[in-house]
């Protein structure tokens, strides 16, 4: 009999296989849960590494076309590099082929590689005929030989150049050549550029001014004359060896412009404004005027200056330039010459007196019209003997022993009975004169009373200079002897007043006759300075 049906225990068998089927169904839904996570972790990577792929794709294509873009734009700069630099280069060959000189460039092995244009001009070779020669066998051997010792040395890599006297087909020209290493960056020589620059104009322009300089040097030597130039803005003063000297500075000194006014005389400043003043006053540019100087040994020279004033700005020069000429000799000789004029004038009112004199005394004392003729000739004719020495001097002095030949001359005869001695000097107008009438007396007593009256006498004169505390006197002696005995005469005559009187005077000195009994002694005393 079967077994009663238990409800409970079949839905409990249900509900169990219920939970068994919906455990197995929980784990089939985590394995395909894991399964479908594992799958779309697969797909994630694959879509990663897809989106990797595209997007580096994309960066490779954004890289290609930003390389494209970049590489058009170098290839255009490129093109509008290579046109430039054609530019450039074109107006490089034109600035090369413009310029008045000799341009190449010349490769290691000495061939040409580049000439500009003046080679067609200076040897009648075009550019393009060079390129890639020889320099030997452009420009000759005669010409390469001067040229190799300095290509030499721009291949060694320095620079160098020389000038020199070149032959050209027109002609010589002194040229200047330089050559420049062009240099790797490894210091090696690849070539060196040529540079010939034509001065031969400079060269005659140099000798042409020398030679004017020279001619110029000569003149100013010739002339004597000092170049110097002023600076108002400066002060300066810009001197020369030859100005120095004219102010007695050392020729190798740079005086400033206080040196060069201390040497001006007192006074000799405010003249040169005021020379320069009337000149601008009257609108002219140069002066004329003398300017006397002090030399630093006390003795005073004179320059005459003549200027040249510019750079005029309200009535002041910016700038003098003047020439100075010693004129020292010229104004002594003028001081000298008005000096002989008055001395002239002094004389002439002397001898016009002295001339009156002997003709009153002359005749006065002569007992007969013949005898006084032959006193008043005698006299005049040793006066104009003395005129003739000093005329013959310009006035200026005469000789001491001239004058004493002069005046013993008449009285010599056939036979030299005078004996002369004393060294020679200078005499001056006021001693010439006196001394030539006192001769003349004593000749004519000598003649008339004393040693030359007879056969026998004889005459010594001699001189001397003695130094004194008033200074230097000339002393001369009159010495006669051999003649008739000497008495005292009974009162003195014209001729022995004239010489004791008026040669003391004019003399300003003394003089002495002794009438000893072996001959005439005159001793003649006059100071040698002094008026």
């Amino acid at each position: 009999m079967n077994a009663p049906y238990d409800v409970n225990d079949a839905l409990r068998r249900r509900i169990e296989e219920l939970e068994r089927a919906n455990r197995e169904l929980r784990l089939q839904i985590r394995v395909q849960d894991r399964l479908s996570q594992a799958t779309a972790r697969v797909h994630e990577s694959k879509d990663r590494e897809h989106a990797d792929e595209m997007s580096s794709a994309t960066r490779r294509i954004e890289t290609l076309q930003d390389s494209r873009s970049s590489l058009q734009a170098s290839e255009s700069r490129l093109r509008e590099s290579e046109k430039r630099a054609r530019s450039s280069e074109k107006k490089l060959r034109q600035i090369a082929d413009n310029l008045p000189a000799l341009i190449a460039y010349v490769d290691a092995e000495q061939r040409y590689r580049f000439n500009n244009k003046a080679y067609e001009t200076w040897i009648l070779r075009r550019p393009e005929d060079l390129f890639g020669l020889h320099v030997w066998d452009a420009i000759g051997d005669e010409a390469y030989g001067r040229a190799k010792p300095f290509i030499d040395v721009v291949l060694a890599g320095k620079r160098t150049w020389h000038e020199w006297w070149a032959h050209f087909p027109g002609g010589l020209r002194f040229v200047r050549s330089e050559y420049i290493p062009d240099l790797r960056e490894d210091g090696s020589v690849a070539g060196f550029y040529v540079l010939v620059s034509d001065l031969t104009d400079i060269k005659r322009s140099q000798a042409a001014l020398a030679e004017s300089e020279r001619r110029l040097r000569l003149a100013v030597d010739a002339g004597r004359m000092a170049i110097w130039e002023t600076d108002s803005a400066t002060d300066m003063i810009r001197s020369s060896p030859e100005m120095n000297h004219l102010l007695g500075l050392p020729p190798d000194c740079d005086p400033s412009a206080e040196d060069i006014v201390e040497r001006y005389a007192p006074g000799e400043r405010e003249k040169l404004r005021r020379v320069t003043l009337e000149a601008l006053a009257h609108g002219d540019r140069h002066a004329e005027t003398e300017l006397e100087v002090v030399w630093p040994d006390g003795s005073r020279r004179w320059l005459l200056l003549r200027v040249e004033m510019r750079d005029i700005v309200n009535g002041i020069p910016g700038r003098t330039i003047g020439v100075a000429f010693d004129i020292t000799a010229r104004k002594r000789a003028e001081e000298h010459q008005q000096l002989l004029i008055n001395e002239l004038n002094h004389r002439v009112k002397n001898t016009l007196a002295t001339v009156q004199s002997i003709v009153a005394q002359s005749l006065r004392n002569a007992a007969t019209a013949a005898e006084a003729q032959d006193a008043v000739e005698g006299r005049l004719f040793a006066l104009s003997r003395a005129h003739d020495v000093l005329t013959r001097e310009n006035w200026d002095g005469a000789s001491l022993r001239e004058v004493v030949q002069q005046g013993i001359e008449p009285f010599q005869g056939l036979q030299d009975r005078f004996e002369v001695s004393g060294t020679d000097i200078r005499l001056p107008p006021r001693i010439a004169l006196p001394l030539a009438m006192a001769f003349q007396e004593l000749g004519t007593n000598a003649v008339k009373y004393g040693a030359l009256s007879n056969e026998a006498g004889r005459i010594a004169v001699d001189w001397s200079v003695l130094d004194q505390d008033t200074g230097q006197h000339l002393r001369i002696v009159w010495r006669e002897k051999g003649g008739p005995p000497v008495a005292p005469p009974a009162r003195r005559g014209f001729g022995t007043r004239l010489i004791e009187r008026s040669l003391a005077q004019e003399l300003n000195g003394s003089v002495v006759i002794d009438f000893a009994p072996p001959g005439v002694v005159c001793t003649i005393d006059a100071p040698l300075t002094g008026s």
